[in-house]
């Protein structure tokens, strides 16, 4: 029997320390009775939608099962994995089918995040939902990347969208017309970006502390957009032969064409008649900050690519950032839930309550 897959971790940023193993001890106790009913579920799946599994470790006790995978080429970086979390009845429910959401972890995190620090398991108990947490890649933004060095492809966006929702919609008893996906931070970025170019795909896309301008007309935009240009070089301290280097996602510029196809901001109308859920602390973005400080040499390449920002800009890129992008929003009259949460930083604290505080709405929109 394979030894359940763990995370190589290189310099750790506050995100993306690890909790634990991958199998960690339960988090719910479901009871003997339907533990069992559980890992008779999470069982007979089959390679799908070009995913090859090379890895399958189901955990009944927290209601997941985690699958690695050979993507075809789709990512060549590292084999990458995903969990999925089942609704306490799935086990119990044969006929039933539920409704899907999507979470994305946050730059230098991985595909476990959620639940080792979110509380997904915890939080989903009364909510019949199944979650799907893949792998984005150290520094992706969730895009493919567009220049890639040779046989280093990460076509993270690709992976997710036509490979992982595939195969889950294969293997689960899913309900694919009712989808939500949100993310932090990173993946935040990722579910306005995934949520607006998928745009039949989910009726609710949420962003805990998630940027949502990389235009850089504003000194926050520039900031993300340089978090764009320089992330993929993230990868390097978990995968040192594999990995892309600054500029793998859109090129070597910081703002070229193809970002107007990701950036929220240009593309509002998108979110019109979809449930938009909008969540930032006032404190810094000190993870990402913080992992670039760490490195001299990729310090010195941001700042002489977006210039000496400042201190308080660079800090505090998210929420201004939001901000406007929820102003645009309500100048165009689309309806959104947003607020800055005064007094928090970017940390799972606040991630944790934006989703306790997230999934009523998350459900109510799915099961209408």
């Amino acid at each position: 029997m394979p030894t359940a897959p763990t995370a190589t971790v290189g310099r750790l940023s506050r995100r993306s320390l690890l909790l634990g193993a991958a199998a960690l001890a339960p988090i719910v106790a479901v009871g003997a009775g339907s533990a069992g009913q559980q890992a008779s579920a999470l069982s007979g799946f089959h390679d799908a939608a070009g995913l090859r599994r090379v890895g399958e470790w189901p955990h009944p006790d927290i209601r997941s099962v985690d699958f690695r995978f050979d993507t075809g080429g789709m990512v060549k970086t590292f084999p990458p994995s995903v969990r999925v979390t089942v609704p306490p009845s799935y086990g119990s429910s044969p006929d039933r089918r539920y409704p899907v959401l999507v979470l994305l972890h946050g730059q230098g995190g991985f595909y476990q995040d959620w639940t080792n620090r979110g509380g997904v398991v915890e939080q989903t108990e009364q909510h019949e939902v199944i979650v799907v947490m893949p792998d984005g890649g150290s520094g992706s933004f969730y895009s493919n990347a567009n220049a890639p060095l040779p046989g280093r492809g990460a076509a993270w966006e690709s992976f997710i969208m036509d490979q992982v929702l595939p195969f889950v919609h294969a293997n689960f008893r899913t309900r694919p017309e009712a989808m939500a996906i949100g993310g932090l931070s990173m993946g935040g970025w990722g579910a306005l970006a995934l949520g607006q170019r998928y745009w039949g795909h989910f009726r609710s896309v949420s962003s805990y502390s998630g940027p949502a301008d990389c235009g850089i007309s504003t000194a926050d935009g520039l900031a993300v957009a340089g978090a764009i240009w320089i992330c993929p070089s993230f990868e390097l301290a978990k995968h040192p032969l594999t990995a892309n280097f600054v500029g793998a996602t859109w090129g070597p510029s910081v703002n070229p064409p193809i970002a107007k196809s990701y950036n929220p901001m240009d593309n509002i109308e998108t979110y019109r008649g979809k449930r938009v859920f909008l969540r930032t602390g006032d404190g810094a973005w000190d993870d990402f900050f913080d992992d670039l400080r760490a490195d001299r040499e990729l310090l010195g390449q941001f700042e002489a690519k977006v210039g000496t920002i400042g201190e308080n800009v660079i800090e505090n890129a998210v929420h201004p950032n939001q901000q406007r992008f929820s102003d645009a929003l309500g100048a165009a009259g689309i309806d959104h839930d947003f607020a800055v949460i005064r007094g928090a930083t970017h940390e799972w604290g606040l991630w944790k309550d934006n989703l306790a505080e997230d999934l009523p709405g998350i459900m109510g929109v799915l099961n209408a």
